[in-house]
């Protein structure tokens, strides 16, 4: 039987953190620990892999972990494989739901029970090599800038175990954005050697929250900081976040919030098995698949994502800088890296956009709003919004072509500035 949820107690002991070759321990007044991380394993039905998936999160090199894992009403032998894979490890809790609630919101199940400083969303049917969490931890311990998440290239498998491929399933960017700092001035894991923090650093890229497009590895590959999940987490009833995914909804609401930072060392194995939510078949170069079902559900994931930007817009707004939190909107309704002009001429983030006007108006007032909007989109998409919105552009017209004269007049300092600063340069 395994410990209940209230049972567990969590070893948090001295660590061998290091700070300029010394033990920290040594330097500081009282003992430091290594932060925690959560590792939550959702399973529903994943008999013939889940066994795998939590041997790889109990081989962990990183001594300072909890897991929980979160069987989402399976009908199949799941209960009798993670029962006999996790044994009498008491750094393991279970959750047993008597229904599926689906992938994001069995997440949430276990996301509201842990504790942990970091947190990794493990799919059933995935693993993770041993060394995931020290690699994860020590990227965000030595990074220049704090990031929202990190994300590791996997190695691609099949149902057999056999490898298909290795690599970062997100955008594969040619330009570096910046690695680690020094390996002297920044805390380091013992479970680390000064290779791997080497190699670390040459592989890993900082994305800034501006970058757009899907830049990362699905959802086993991620760690995130649990304190932003909290704050992104979706408000939607589960029946309505029954076909999303962790991955789908947080990894781009973090990255818009803090940024995040890709590994290209493989650290977990992404399995395809024929069944795949999102992708099932092998990453191939310039080529998007998206093969399973998640798909279908891409509209109620932006729908989601837009919710938590609006109904917090005033916290998130002043926590990230108005510039930011309004080319966000642009960001989490868009998957392919298309500018922002081009993300509202389609009608399904027009009718997004349409859905949320009265809370965004109730937020930063009508014209500022829409004003914010038309400085985002075409005038087209802006009418065809207020059109959907019942808000008759005629109504609108006055006042909107103040805002048009003083965006073109805003265009023209902007050309002059730049105008003069060119002279500047030849001189």
């Amino acid at each position: 039987m395994h410990k209940k949820l209230d049972e567990l107690s969590v070893e948090t002991s001295a660590s061998n953190l290091s700070l300029g070759g010394l033990l920290l321990n040594e330097l500081a007044p009282e003992p430091v620990t290594y932060p925690l991380v959560s590792f939550i394993i959702r399973n529903w039905n994943y008999a013939r892999f889940v066994g795998s998936a939590i041997r790889s999160v109990r081989n962990q090199t990183y001594p300072n972990f909890e897991a929980i894992v979160v069987d989402n009403g399976s009908t199949d032998d799941s209960r009798a494989e993670i029962e006999a894979a996790i044994a009498d490890d008491p750094r393991f809790r279970t959750i047993w739901l008597d229904e599926n609630l689906g992938a994001l919101a069995g997440a949430l199940k276990g996301l509201d029970v842990a504790r942990g400083d970091f947190v990794t969303f493990v799919d059933s049917d995935d693993y993770l090599l041993a060394d995931f969490a020290a690699m994860h931890v020590q990227a965000h311990l030595a990074l220049p800038r704090g990031v929202a998440f990190t994300s590791s290239a996997v190695i691609e498998i099949d149902a057999t175990g056999a490898a298909l491929g290795t690599g970062l399933r997100g955008l594969q960017l040619e330009t570096r954005n910046g690695g680690l700092r020094s390996s002297f001035l920044v805390l380091r894991l013992s479970e680390v050697s000064g290779a791997q923090f080497d190699q670390l650093d040459r592989s890993i890229v900082a994305h800034p929250p501006t970058e757009n497009g899907w830049l990362w590895s699905p959802g086993t590959s991620n760690m995130f900081r649990r304190f932003l999940l909290k704050t992104i987490r979706p408000r939607a009833k589960p029946e309505v976040m029954f076909g999303l995914s962790a991955d789908g909804h947080f990894c781009r609401l973090a990255h818009v919030f803090g940024g995040s930072a890709t590994i290209a060392m493989p650290l977990s194995a992404y399995r395809l098995h024929g069944d795949n939510f999102f992708a099932g078949n092998p990453a191939l170069d310039g080529v998007v698949d998206v093969s399973g079902p998640a798909r279908r559900f891409f509209p109620a994931r932006r729908r989601e994502a837009m919710r938590v930007l609006v109904e917090d817009a005033a916290s998130l707004s002043a926590r990230m800088g108005a510039w930011r939190f309004w080319s966000s909107i642009a960001q989490v309704l868009d998957s392919d890296g298309v500018s922002s002009v081009q993300v509202f001429e389609a009608p399904q983030a027009q009718a997004i956009i349409s859905e949320n006007l009265p809370l965004l108006f109730a937020t930063f007032g009508k014209w500022n709003t829409l004003r914010k909007l038309r400085e985002l989109m075409s005038r087209s998409a802006l009418q065809a919004i207020l059109h959907a919105a019942d808000h008759g552009s005629a109504a609108y017209a006055p006042r909107m072509i103040g805002i048009e004269i003083s965006m073109l007049e805003a265009r023209l300092r902007r050309k002059r500035r730049a105008k003069a600063a060119r002279r500047g340069l030849r001189r």
